[in-house]
């Protein structure tokens, strides 16, 4: 399964298992992201990258985990982050997942 073909995340289907192993329910994790409780499934259904980021912080996991469930770890370290984001309607590049990162601290 590529990422296009994607319809759930791992995160939209197992969000409530995910939240517990974080020993989180939907409204502290809402508070952790900085949303409304009314906005937590809205939250939990984007396939938004930048969201996915945050969320994984918040959760101490990995994007890969969050899209497509468990991967050998050591399929995990090969992963590749990397894109184009628009921030404020200006494009940045990043090639990996330190770039992102800085990024995402200058939001």
């Amino acid at each position: 399964m590529s990422g296009l073909d994607l319809e759930k995340t791992y995160f939209e289907e197992h969000a409530i298992e995910i939240l517990a192993a974080a020993n989180m329910n939907k409204a502290q994790f809402a508070k952790e992201m900085g949303v409304l409780p009314q906005n937590i499934n809205k939250l939990i259904a984007t396939k938004n990258a930048l969201v996915l980021t945050k969320v994984a912080t918040v959760l101490n996991t990995t994007i890969q985990f969050l899209l497509y469930g468990n991967y050998p770890k050591d399929e995990v370290e090969q992963c590749d982050v990397h894109g184009c984001i628009y921030i404020e309607g200006n494009p940045y590049i990043f090639n990996n997942r330190e770039e992102l990162d800085e990024l995402l601290k200058q939001e």
